[in-house]
């Protein structure tokens, strides 16, 4: 299984490839901070002009949308799966605006395999 650092780094590359989902996070500059609960670890995924990039979270550095759960159920709201998407999604707590939680649903939905 590859780790959430990995799918992280799919999620960026499913999105370079999708040219009208690249547009629709074109102004949308934002940090989306993701903690693992259960394993206590911490990534960041951050979209400026239409490009995605993650990594580690730093603690000093502010999120404008945060995404809680287990490691598990993040792994697979992000893998791509459509179906698992769907079923993981009401089990995982986003905080933050609603905008932005609307907006990181529609890339996700749309970058999926």
């Amino acid at each position: 299984m590859v780790g959430i650092s990995g799918v992280l780094m799919e999620v960026a590359e499913r999105l370079q490839k999708k040219a009208h989902v690249r547009l629709l996070t074109a102004g949308w500059d934002k940090r989306i901070g993701i903690v693992a609960v259960d394993t206590r670890l911490r990534w960041q995924m951050t979209f400026v002009k239409g490009n995605a990039s993650c990594g580690e979270w730093k603690e000093d550095v502010p999120a404008d949308l945060i995404l809680h759960g287990n490691e598990k159920e993040i792994h697979m709201l992000l893998a791509g799966d459509a179906l698992q998407y769907a079923s993981v999604r009401q089990r995982v707590r986003f905080v933050g605006t609603l905008r932005d939680q609307l907006k990181l649903d529609a890339i996700l939905r749309l970058t999926s395999k």
